[in-house]
């Protein structure tokens, strides 16, 4: 929501601002701390200072209140604690009732603000490798692979009542990944799975439709290698990037619809209210996924959809990387190139009208080979470069959250009655044009206001002399 900013101080802790001016209206003890996430209704916080000799190396805070709530070590009991796994990170639900954290063999779910299990026991998820919020409901997905001859699945679990919604049963399965669209309406898995020899990968998306009753899966079989795949916000589409060889320089970038647009007849009622023996077509969306479109050989490893949607920023990011930067209108076509070198951040504005490119260098220092290139360019959302800085060290850059004034309904509404609206602004701009126009001929019309006073004056003047001048002539 972007209520708070929190700045780390290892030997001190957590400092939170906040207010119109950012006044200090907090301080948390949290020696040696590294990382800060909030919870998504701004309730909570945790810290973690990334110590495995600490039992107490997460912290669990009420923001209001500044208690702790509860303290965690870094790796959970049983868990497995090797250089190349990375420890179990907490994840919030949406609403801040709940915190989860996979374990081994199954997922501990607290409840807030007591910080105990839900009901008093972990959820058993055998084997699970991996598991996500949905980022709008209580509902759980995770995966779990192949073991003991049953196939690897997915599952959809809603909470508190443990509920299994859906599962999904994948086989010859090497790997899964997991992607919730925005507003908790999709959900696609990326399976990557081996042929009976285990020598050949290929890739298959799940597609999972959680507001349509029995939530049907949808499979698209993808030939090539997906290497990113992302969903547009506040919309149906989604996009990804695909090559026959991962390693590939030049990639392919598809756009799918979940939603497919056909043709319904109706009836055209005349004015009298009568009915036409013709029929007029209208368009109606139905859910069923359509391909888009296919945008060949590009060279981007990342994609950002913009928050408004419509425009996608295509990006080549990395230090082997040419930083290009590909701004693609999905529903004009338009399609701007620009280039950002050594770029490694891509961040989007809230509003989606400014994305920041930047080249930053790690927090933690040491050397930075790129350090000549630190710094951030400003860009539209049509790919017009606004404002660029640079920096001799530069480490960090975050744009405010701001949260959605306007629900689903509400942005469909505005969208409806965009022509009334459109008339409604139209006429304030006139007005505010009108305005600054008069603002800007304001000493114009005082010179020619004084200017026609000194012509009504000197005819006045002339009218007098005029007698005078007859009689001298005489």
């Amino acid at each position: 929501k972007g209520s708070y900013l929190a700045t780390l101080v290892p030997a001190r802790g957590v400092i939170l601002w906040s207010g119109a001016t950012y006044e200090k209206v907090g301080r948390f003890v949290a020696p040696d701390v590294r990382t800060v996430l909030f919870s998504p209704q701004e309730n909570y916080m945790i810290t973690n200072n990334m110590r495995f000799d600490d039992d107490t190396a997460i912290k669990v805070y009420h923001v209001q209140t500044g208690k702790l709530l509860r303290a965690f070590p870094l790796y959970p009991d049983n868990f497995p604690r090797e250089d190349n796994i990375p420890p179990p990170p907490f994840q919030w639900s949406h609403d801040d009732n709940y915190l989860a954290r996979m374990g081994k063999d199954l997922i501990s779910i607290y409840s807030t603000p007591s910080m105990r299990l839900l009901d008093k026991k972990s959820l058993l998820a055998e084997g699970i490798h991996e598991f996500q919020w949905s980022p709008k409901a209580n509902i759980i997905a995770c995966w779990s692979p192949e073991q003991n001859n049953s196939p690897a699945h997915v599952d959809l679990i809603e909470l508190p009542t443990r509920k299994k919604l859906r599962q999904k049963n994948l086989f010859n399965v090497n790997k899964c990944s997991m992607v919730w669209h925005e507003d908790g309406d999709y959900l696609a898995v990326k399976v990557t799975r081996h042929t009976k020899s285990k020598k050949t990968l290929y890739n298959n998306i799940e597609l999972f439709r959680l507001n349509e009753s029995g939530i049907p899966v949808e499979m698209l079989d993808i030939k090539d290698a997906v290497m990113a795949l992302v969903w547009e916000p506040r919309g149906s589409r989604f996009a990804m990037i695909h090559a026959e060889n991962p390693s590939s320089t030049k990639v392919d970038v598809s756009f799918y619809d979940m939603m497919k647009k056909v043709p319904e007849s109706t009836i055209a009622m005349n004015k009298k209210g009568g009915s036409k023996k013709n029929q007029q077509k209208q368009m109606i969306s139905v859910a069923e996924l359509n391909k888009i479109e296919t945008l060949e050989g590009k060279q981007c490893n990342v994609l950002f959809w913009s928050p408004a949607g419509s425009t996608i920023l295509m990006a080549s990011l990395g230090d082997s990387a040419s930083g290009t930067l590909e701004f693609f209108d999905v529903d004009n076509k338009n399609l701007v190139v620009k280039e950002h070198y050594r770029a490694n951040q891509v961040l989007w504005d809230p509003a989606g009208r400014t994305v920041a490119t930047c080249v930053s260098q790690p927090v933690e220092g040491g050397h930075f080979k790129f350090a000549m290139d630190n710094g951030y360019i400003l860009w539209s959302f049509q790919g017009k470069q606004l404002y660029q800085q640079s920096f001799e060290t530069f480490y960090q850059f975050l744009w405010r959250p701001r949260e959605s004034l306007l629900s689903k309904s509400e942005i469909e509404k505005v969208k409806k009655n965009l022509k009334k609206y459109e008339k409604q602004f139209e006429k304030a701009d006139k007005e505010r044009q009108r305005a600054l126009y008069l603002e800007e001929t304001k000493g114009k019309r005082e010179e020619r206001r004084r200017y026609r006073d000194m012509l009504v004056r000197l005819r006045e003047l002339r009218r007098e002399q005029k007698p005078r001048h007859i009689e001298l002539l005489d």
